[in-house]
């Protein structure tokens, strides 16, 4: 899925998530590494598939890869619901005589 977040989005989004999923000192860490290196949604998207474990512990890595995915799989569905709203019909006004 593609996803066209900014890197404040993601920074925004990283310092978002809840301690139990990603500890602060490692949300701090990712949202200086998406700074630093301008990390876009597809940029992200790959840099989170192989985080370095001195940045995020394997089980925080889990969780916020399923947390990611679920922003990923948000993205599509607005994607796929703006696209069946351009391509329903259009209603004609009528009239109504009563």
């Amino acid at each position: 899925a593609d996803c066209s977040k900014t890197p404040q989005e993601i920074m925004t989004w990283v310092r978002s998530l809840p301690e139990s999923h990603v500890p602060e000192k490692t949300r701090e860490q990712l949202a200086c590494i998406v700074e630093d290196g301008a990390l876009g949604g597809a940029a992200f998207t790959a840099y989170i598939q192989t985080v370095p474990p001195e940045v995020c512990a394997p089980k925080h890595a889990m969780k916020l890869k399923a947390a990611w995915s679920n922003v990923l799989k948000e993205t599509e569905a607005r994607q796929v619901a703006l696209a069946n709203l351009q391509a329903a019909p259009k209603q004609k006004a009528t009239m109504i005589v009563v």
